[in-house]
C-alpha cells in the first residue's frame, strides 16, 4: 500500500512538472531535465526553448526558440537548429544560427549565422558573423562586420568595421573607419584612419595613414606618414616617409624619399629618385631622372637634362637650364650653378 502511495505520489509530481512545461528530475530545477523548463541547473534536453530565464550547466536543444526568449545560458550548449536569448556564456555550438541579444562570452560555433550585441572570447562562423562590438578571435567564411572590432579577424570574403584594432585578414577587402595593427586583403583595403601595416593585392587607400602600406596596384592616402609600396603608383597630398611606385609618385607635398617611374609633387623636401622625370614646383634637397623639372631649386638636380626656372644650387647632367641670371649661363652642358 505504501509503496502505491508512493508511485503516485511521484506520478502526481511528474505530471504537475510536465503541465508546467517540463520533467525535471530530481525535479523542476536541477541535475537532469526535459523540455522547457525556464530555470534549470545540470543537464537540460528540450526540443524548443521558450521564455526562459535562466540555463545552468548542458543545454540540449532541436528547434528554434521563440521570438521572446530572452534568457541567460551560462555553460555548454547544444543547439541543431539556432538558439537565442540576452546572455550566453561558456561554449555554444549551433549548427544553424545563432542569436545574442545582449552579451557573449566564450566559444561560439555557428554553421551558418551568427549575431550578437557584444562578443567576447572566440566566434566561428560558417557564413557570416555581425555584431556590435566583438573582441577576441573571430573566424567567418563569408564576412563579419560590426562597430568595434579588437583582436584576431579572418574573413573569406570581406570585414567591415567602424574601429578595428589587431590583426584583420579578408580574401577581398577590409574597410573601416578607423585601423590600427595589421591589416591583410586579397583585393583591397581602405579607412579614414590608417595606423600599422596594410596589405593588399590590388589597391588600398585612406585619408590618413601611418606606418608601412603595400599593394599590388595602388596605394593612394591623404595624409601619409611611414612607408608606402606599390607596382603602379603611389599618391597622397601630403607625404612623409619613403614612397615607393613602380611608375610613380605623386602628391602635393613630399618631406622624404619618393622612387618611381616618375615623381610629381607641389613641393619636394628630401630626396626624389625617379626613373624618367621628376616635376616639382619648389625643390628643397636633390632631384634625378632623365628629365627633371622645378619652378624654384634648392639643391642638387642629376639627370640628363635638368631645368629651373631659379636655382640656388647645382645642376650636373648632359644638358642644364636655368631660367634667372646672366643669359650666357642659362644653357649649360654638364654643370650649372647658381649660389
Amino acid at each position: 500500500m505504501q509503496r502505491l502511495v508512493a508511485l503516485a505520489l511521484v506520478l502526481n509530481l511528474a505530471a504537475t512538472s510536465v503541465l508546467a512545461g517540463g520533467l525535471g528530475i530530481p525535479n523542476s530545477r536541477g541535475v537532469l531535465g526535459f523540455g522547457n523548463l525556464t530555470e534549470f541547473t545540470g543537464l537540460r534536453i528540450n526540443w524548443q526553448d521558450e521564455d526562459v530565464e535562466r540555463v545552468d550547466g548542458i543545454n540540449v536543444t532541436f528547434w528554434h526558440p521563440d521570438d521572446k526568449n530572452t534568457g541567460v545560458y551560462r555553460g555548454l550548449g547544444l543547439n541543431l537548429i539556432g538558439n537565442a536569448g540576452d546572455v550566453f556564456q561558456g561554449v555554444h555550438v549551433s549548427l544553424i544560427g545563432m542569436g545574442i541579444e545582449d552579451r557573449a562570452d566564450g566559444l561560439f560555433i555557428s554553421g551558418i549565422g551568427l549575431g550578437a550585441g557584444d562578443i567576447n572570447g572566440v566566434s566561428i562562423s560558417g557564413i557570416g558573423l555581425g555584431a556590435d562590438d566583438i573582441t577576441g578571435v573571430t573566424f567567418a567564411g563569408l564576412g563579419v562586420g560590426a562597430d568595434d572590432i579588437t583582436g584576431v579577424t579572418a574573413a573569406l570574403l570581406g570585414v567591415g568595421a567602424g574601429n578595428i584594432k589587431g590583426l584583420t585578414i579578408a580574401g577581398l577587402g577590409v574597410g573601416a573607419d578607423d585601423i590600427t595593427g595589421i591589416t591583410i586583403a586579397g583585393l583591397g583595403a581602405g579607412g579614414d584612419h590608417v595606423q600599422g601595416i596594410m596589405l593588399a593585392g590590388l589597391g588600398a587607400g585612406s585619408e590618413e595613414f601611418d606606418g608601412i602600406g603595400a599593394a599590388l596596384l595602388g596605394f593612394g592616402a591623404g595624409d601619409a606618414s611611414g612607408v608606402m609600396v606599390a607596382g603602379l603608383g603611389v599618391g597622397g597630398e601630403d607625404l612623409q616617409g619613403i614612397f615607393v611606385g613602380g611608375l610613380g609618385v605623386g602628391g602635393e607635398k613630399l618631406e622624404g624619399i619618393a622612387i618611381g617611374g616618375g615623381v610629381r609633387t607641389e613641393f619636394t623636401q628630401g630626396l626624389a629618385l625617379a626613373a624618367a622625370y621628376h616635376r616639382t614646383d619648389r625643390l628643397y634637397g636633390v632631384s634625378t631622372g632623365v628629365y627633371n623639372r622645378a619652378d624654384e631649386a634648392h639643391g642638387l638636380m642629376i639627370g640628363l637634362f635638368n631645368q629651373a626656372d631659379t636655382l640656388h644650387g647645382v645642376q650636373i647632367g648632359l644638358l642644364n637650364h636655368v631660367g634667372s641670371g646672366p643669359a650666357a649661363a642659362r644653357w649649360l652642358p654638364l654643370i650649372n650653378a647658381r649660389f
